[in-house]
């Protein structure tokens, strides 16, 4: 897809940040790997998701010297996302917030580190025509989950996804760490609670 190849383009080109090309990851090993703590969970890797592992695609970082921080994305091998998923992702059975009403995060699969305890996540519960997922950012204090029962997010505005797909996600990931100044919020990556439609950035 030419929007996945030129954000790896752009990323290549920048003298600001530290791109890690990797041997391409199997998509079919990831699928694989994730596994939820009950229940089945299904998914099929999308096709630009696809593309950026197939390309090398692994860590993209920018180091700020000054407050000591390497800033970025990593995006996960078949070992990280099983456990990146298990211990950060998906819910045990029985998670509840109101007594009787259980929560699941078993709809999100999460590819890619966030920084702290927060993952990107795929939401495998909602593939589009062409094959793509929304994309949701989840941090295991404050998690992106639905009502188990009924399939309703547990927050109603979580049914805004931070990014429409892959592609999208990619392309602000890239935007704000080749910008001369990072945006403020990338500095904030980790921390619970953060949403990211009113963040998204264009190449």
């Amino acid at each position: 897809m030419k929007q996945v190849s030129q954000s790896i383009e752009a990323l290549k080109q920048s003298k600001l940040l530290e791109l890690t090309i990797s041997e391409p990851i199997s998509a079919d090993e990831l699928v694989k790997a994730v596994k939820p703590h009950f229940g089945t969970l299904s998914w099929t890797p999308p096709p630009s998701y696809r593309e950026a592992l197939a390309l090398g695609l692994c860590i993209a970082e920018r180091s700020l010297q000054a407050d000591g921080m390497d800033l970025g994305f990593w995006l996960y091998d078949a070992e990280d996302i099983a456990s990146a998923n298990e211990d950060l992702v998906h819910l045990p059975e029985g998670v509840s917030i109101e007594e009787g009403v259980d929560l699941s995060t078993n709809h999100l699969v999460g590819f890619a580190e966030a920084g702290g305890d927060a993952v990107w996540c795929f939401d495998v519960s909602k593939p589009g025509a062409n094959g793509e997922y929304p994309i949701y950012y989840h941090h295991q204090d404050q998690p992106r989950a639905r009502v188990l029962a009924t399939g309703a997010w547990h927050n109603p505005e979580d049914a805004t996804p931070d990014f429409e797909s892959f592609p999208q996600w990619l392309e602000t990931m890239t935007a704000a760490l080749t910008a001369p100044k990072l945006p403020s919020w990338f500095k904030d990556l980790g921390s619970p609670g953060m949403t990211f439609v009113k963040k998204r950035l264009s190449l």
